[in-house]
């Protein structure tokens, strides 16, 4: 239960639409990778403390109302985090100002210079393409007006004038009729009519990353306790590493970021989460040349603790310094309307995430019931078919994804 409200508490979605709707489309990408430096920065640290508690020994406190209690390796993190998210908490009540929201506001106005732009280009080729049309319809127009007149003169005098008041009440009232045709009213789920292609495109490369992932980190506990009989501090240790070793990438990524667009970033990190998963895979399960039953260690096509660590690391840079650039191109594409909305970029980035996640560690579990010898071609041989496919998906759709 503390677990489960604890999750409804996190503020990444909060954060996800600040950070789009207040920074404009130039400083969009470089404000996305700080933001992803601090997420950096907390699974480095995160991971840390849980060491520096396991190594405190048990002792017993009080608090008021609740009486007796244990801080210990099991309890310790909640209570570390309890005290953070007070300051944390704190901090917001007192100083935090609501910024104004530039970058919707400059997506408005990028919607709006596009759709001049189009009726634009739509109005200038029917112009050239019925430049004959029109001549020939001017010179019969002028035929048809001088015998018109000529008639209803005629007309005219004999009836009074009616035709020409019947012809001014007819026009009065046919635009009274068009004035009070009803609007449009939009439904409850008129959202969904909004998600454009692009939008999509990004929330599918979301849903891939995290289920890959799922697949590098989310199992290395059980692939590394299995393979290598490493301990609780030896896989912390690794998260720890996985975290620092992000600080520098992510400051690389925002220099990158001043000089190249989103969907090119997108594809090169891709392309280093693809080349890290290479790497893990290890060959010589595919030979039948098991020695043991943790990995073929003497074998050289074999994925060894150094192959599996240089691999993971730099899978886990790829992955994570993606989704930066993926999370700055969404909130570029989505409609205005949506991103004044409750299904905004930050919502759909994080519920698809949080999908990709729990899908991700489904996957995990499925594949270490059919074989933990073999759990991690089970896992990285589908991971890489999702960033294989990513990397085509962007390619096929490179011009749609250019803002």
């Amino acid at each position: 239960i503390g677990r489960a409200v604890t999750g409804l508490g996190a503020p990444r979605v909060i954060n996800r639409r600040c950070l789009a709707d207040v920074t404009p489309f130039s400083l969009r990408t470089t404000a996305s990778v700080v933001f992803g430096l601090a997420t950096a920065l907390g699974a480095a640290f995160g991971p840390g403390i849980s060491i520096v508690i396991d190594r405190i020994d048990e002792f017993q406190f009080k608090l008021p109302l609740l009486g007796d209690q244990f801080f210990n390796p099991m309890t310790g993190p909640g209570y570390f985090m309890c005290v953070n998210w007070i300051i944390y908490a704190a901090t917001i009540c007192f100083f935090f100002k609501e910024p104004k929201r530039t970058g919707l506001e400059e997506l408005k106005r990028r919607e709006t210079g596009q759709m001049d732009a189009d009726s634009k280009k739509e109005s200038l080729l029917d112009s050239v393409t019925s430049s004959s049309a029109s001549k020939q319809k001017i010179i019969l127009h002028d035929v048809e007006t001088k015998n018109s007149l000529s008639a209803d003169s005629s007309y005219c005098e004999e009836d009074g004038g009616s035709l020409a008041c019947d012809s001014l009440e007819f026009s009065a009232s046919h635009d009274e009729e068009i004035d009070d045709e009803p609007e449009e009213k939009e439904s409850c789920c008129s959202c969904f009519k909004h998600l454009t292609r692009p939008v999509l495109i990004c929330m599918t490369l979301v849903f891939f990353k995290r289920v890959a992932l799922e697949s590098i980190v989310g199992a290395s506990p059980i692939v590394t306790k299995n393979r290598y009989g490493w301990s609780i501090e030896d896989v912390g240790a690794l998260q720890v590493v996985n975290g620092l070793i992000i600080i520098p990438a992510c400051l690389v990524a925002g220099y990158l970021s001043t000089k190249y667009e989103d969907r090119l970033m997108a594809l090169c990190f891709l392309s280093v989460t693809l080349i890290g998963m290479v790497i893990m895979f290890d060959l010589s399960d595919l030979m039948n040349y098991h020695t043991s039953v943790t990995y073929n260690e003497y074998f050289m096509l074999s994925t060894g603790p150094f192959s599996y660590v240089t691999g993971s690391l730099i899978a886990f840079i790829g992955v994570e310094v993606c989704e930066s650039f993926t999370a700055s191109m969404m909130s570029k594409v989505v409609p205005s309307k949506m991103a004044k909305g409750t299904f905004n970029a930050g919502l759909l980035e994080t519920l698809v995430g949080t999908g990709g996640r729990a899908m991700g560690d489904l996957f995990v579990t499925v594949m270490g019931l059919i074989s933990i010898r073999n759990l991690l071609n089970l896992l990285i041989l589908p991971g890489m078919g999702l960033v294989a496919s990513s990397i085509i998906m962007i390619l096929w759709n490179y011009e749609l994804l250019g803002v």
